[in-house]
């Protein structure tokens, strides 16, 4: 996969889940290179009506995993 398809998968599961507005998406370490990731952990900083410190207390970590064909985005809750 490559990085931009990861972003985008990692994007869409923190907007389903409704937390604010993204800020910036980082990436934190992966396996792989150029265009071909196998997994990519991912850092979601947001807002929520203006303000970054809900994002700043509880980060939101995003684990996308290429598997059997697919993109798989998931939640890290503990990192």
């Amino acid at each position: 996969m490559t990085v931009a398809k990861a972003i985008a998968k990692a994007m869409a599961l923190f907007d389903k889940d409704k937390r604010g507005d993204i800020r910036t998406v980082s990436l934190q370490e992966g396996s792989g290179s150029g265009k071909n990731w196998t997994r990519l952990l991912m850092r979601i900083e947001y807002a929520i009506d203006g303000d970054y410190a809900e994002s700043d207390k509880t980060p939101y970590y995003v684990s996308v995993t290429e598997r059997l064909g697919g993109i798989v985005a998931e939640r890290v809750k503990q990192f």
